[in-house]
């Protein structure tokens, strides 16, 4: 199997007179935009038919497609929850998409709009979230960083001296199947362990915090301590200079931050811990503007 080298790296090269497609696949939620002039533009979504097969799942992206397509799109960018071969196109084990074994996704879709000479990329979801932040979020300026989206599981994408580290077969970032404790990462810094434990949704838990309920903001407090740990074996592993938060369990920020930072704290260098800086993304459309912007 052949893949591309370790780091690429992806410059904003936006026209006035071109845009483009912006993908963002889920498991639960299919969503598209224009990209124009740097900004999301006719953004339309669909729920995702995730036990479908692999052809229904494509139908449903092509209906996106074909309400944005129009001779100014030059090229589609595609965000996948999978190991992707980015060169080839092709993504493999897409999570929470059973049918999506070995999807040759580029081909597909460059096939389908070949009438309009349109190019086709594809990259894994936290790839692009991390791609759609360092050109678009806040905090541009940082040159090595990474971004962490917590939802139903624990992706991350991760920028070294401005650029984007894939590794080898685009699994990078990849610490939620890191071992922990009995189990992984993923499962005690997602939504997953809410589920797990307290059988209630991230969201059904916010709602409980906001009303002060004791055993939620206790619940908080126990991912936060969790969340902290994996903090630390980022930092340990890559020093970066600033970790971005992102992904529906960050709303939660708020409950969770003291416990998290406190043990952060206990398990890096005081050096590490005093320089770091972790935020929450504020650009919900981090991902398809990252998405736009592969090449």
């Amino acid at each position: 199997m052949l893949f591309l080298g370790d780091k690429v790296k992806y410059l904003p090269n936006f026209s006035h007179n071109m845009a483009k497609i912006g993908i963002d696949i889920g498991g639960t939620k299919i969503s598209a935009a224009t990209i124009s002039n740097n900004k999301v533009k006719n953004k339309v979504s669909i729920t995702t038919n995730a036990k479908g097969s692999e052809k229904e799942i494509i139908s449903q992206i092509t209906k996106l497609i074909d309400k944005l397509i129009n001779k100014k799109i030059k090229s589609i960018g595609i965000a996948v929850p999978a190991i992707v071969d980015f060169k080839q196109g092709i993504v493999y084990e897409t999570v929470n998409i059973p049918s999506w074994k070995k999807v040759k996704l580029k081909e597909i879709f460059e096939n389908r709009y070949k009438k309009h000479h349109i190019k086709v990329n594809i990259n894994n979801d936290a790839n692009c979230f991390a791609l759609g932040e360092k050109h678009f979020g806040t905090d541009k300026d940082y040159s090595n960083f990474v971004v962490l989206s917590i939802g139903t599981g624990l992706g991350a994408g991760i920028i070294i001296n401005n650029q984007l580290y894939n590794g080898a077969n685009c699994g990078a970032g990849e610490f939620g199947e890191i071992p922990y404790k009995r189990s992984k990462l993923e499962n005690y810094c997602s939504g997953q362990y809410f589920l797990k434990k307290y059988k209630l949704t991230g969201k059904e838990l916010y709602q409980k915090a906001k009303r002060k309920d004791k055993i939620v903001l206790k619940a908080f407090q126990e991912f936060g301590y969790h969340l902290g740990k994996a903090l630390a074996i980022i930092t340990h592993a890559y020093d970066p200079e600033l970790i971005i938060l992102g992904g529906s369990v960050s709303k939660a920020y708020p409950y969770f931050k003291k416990a998290m930072l406190k043990s952060l704290q206990e398990s890096v260098y005081k050096q590490s811990y005093n320089k770091i800086k972790i935020k929450v993304s504020r650009n919900k459309d981090s991902i398809l503007l990252g998405a736009g912007m592969l090449e």
